[in-house]
């Protein structure tokens, strides 16, 4: 009989984007898998894509269960009936480990093993204690994390500043770095040549007229959640200070912002110039139609939008953020701080008037961003996966 092993996210979005190719990795490895989240709410995805999401779990043959995982600290009740879930689940299936994700997922699970005597492996996609983080997350969330390292068998980092300090300062039993989760980068690659160069202008000439952007235009991208943290308000403002009329701005997500950063644009003058076509789950077209991508958030582990983007081949305007700042140097595109929106302003008007520039930074990127593909995070994570034996055999 095949050992079952359950992954476990706080959202459904979280396994489509970030899960799918170690669910497929742990069932070459002969294992059951288990799938449990919120399929319901919280979701960075519509619907369709969650429906298309349960069709591909049911394919592969990947048991699912609805979790109602909270994502906030309040109310207590909810982390009550999210516990009692997954107790009752542990009961019901005798898993051989727990890979979990998410910050209250990770403190749920780890609870619930550490009671169970069920082995676990904990995903950090970003630490929310980190240099120049609010001093109220180091109170708030550093302790957790901390007691919690007693009882997580291995602790998986994406960036390596909460390597060094996950190193320096909690007690996993084991503490690895891997970058990302991986990307297809030759999926993202531009071809090459005057036949594939014909198609992709055919392409960027389709897509603008899909939204109504002139092919003259300088066009900036982001992709990502319609959230505070990812802080497109930033660039609508910039954009707005600019004062140029042949500036627009593509922003691909879907989130509670989206009539918020309408608003903003209307009030800027620039609504016409700000698209929001929502989430697309084929984004590769914008990333071969845009000039420059910008990702201004104000906190990342390791932004997988950003890797797809330098695969792509485009120059990037980033926050000076943990994450972005181990992507992109000086060769690759322009780090602003946060609170600065004129140096913002300043660097979206540089590669606006410089596209050679764009040019050089892209094709630096897009050989920068090889060591990230999906190739090589699922080598290293098939060397953890197989540790994981050792820990079952004490328990």
């Amino acid at each position: 009989m095949k050992k079952k092993v359950l992954m476990l996210a706080s959202v459904a979005s979280m396994i489509d984007q970030f899960n799918m190719p170690n669910i497929r990795l742990l069932q070459e490895e002969g294992y059951q898998v288990h799938v449990a989240c919120n399929f319901v709410e919280g979701n960075t995805c519509d619907a369709k894509r969650i429906r298309e999401l349960k069709s591909t779990l049911r394919q592969l043959g990947v048991r699912q269960h609805q979790w109602d995982c909270p994502r906030n600290l309040y109310p207590p009740i909810q982390w009550f009936r999210a516990y009692r879930q997954l107790w009752n689940l542990t009961k019901q299936y005798h898993f051989a480990w727990i890979h979990c994700h998410s910050p209250a997922g990770g403190v749920l699970a780890r609870l619930t093993a550490h009671q169970r005597r069920i082995a676990v492996i904990y995903t950090a996609h970003g630490f929310h204690f980190y240099k120049g983080a609010p001093l109220i997350n180091w109170l708030l969330y550093y302790p957790v994390e901390k007691l919690l390292s007693y009882w997580t068998d291995v602790l998986v980092t994406i960036n390596r500043e909460d390597y060094q300090l996950a190193k320096r300062s909690m007690k996993a039993g084991k503490v690895y770095f891997i970058p990302g989760i991986g990307i297809d980068t030759a999926k993202f690659r531009k071809p090459s040549g005057a036949e594939a160069q014909a198609l992709l202008d055919k392409e960027r000439k389709k897509i603008r007229a899909r939204y109504g952007i002139p092919e003259d235009a300088v066009l900036f991208l982001s992709v990502g959640e319609l959230s505070r943290r990812k802080n497109h308000q930033a660039v609508i403002a910039a954009l707005a200070a600019a004062g140029r009329t042949n500036l627009y701005y593509l922003i691909c997500g879907q989130g509670k912002l989206r009539e918020e950063l309408k608003r903003q644009a209307k009030k800027l003058g620039i609504a016409d110039r700000v698209i929001m076509p929502g989430f697309l789950q084929d984004v590769v077209g914008l990333y071969r139609s845009a000039d420059i991508f910008v990702f201004p958030s104000l906190q990342e582990g390791m932004p997988a939008a950003l890797m797809e983007a330098m695969a792509a081949g485009m120059p990037c305007v980033v926050s000076d953020i943990r994450g972005n700042r181990e992507l992109i140097d000086r060769r690759g595109g322009i780090k602003f701080p946060v609170s600065d929106l004129g140096r913002l302003k300043d660097a979206i008007l540089y590669f606006a008037d410089h596209s050679s520039e764009r040019d050089v930074c892209g094709r630096y990127n897009q050989e920068a961003i090889a060591g990230y593909s999906t190739e090589e995070v699922q080598k290293r994570m098939r060397v953890i996966y197989g540790q994981l034996g050792s820990y079952t055999a004490r328990r």
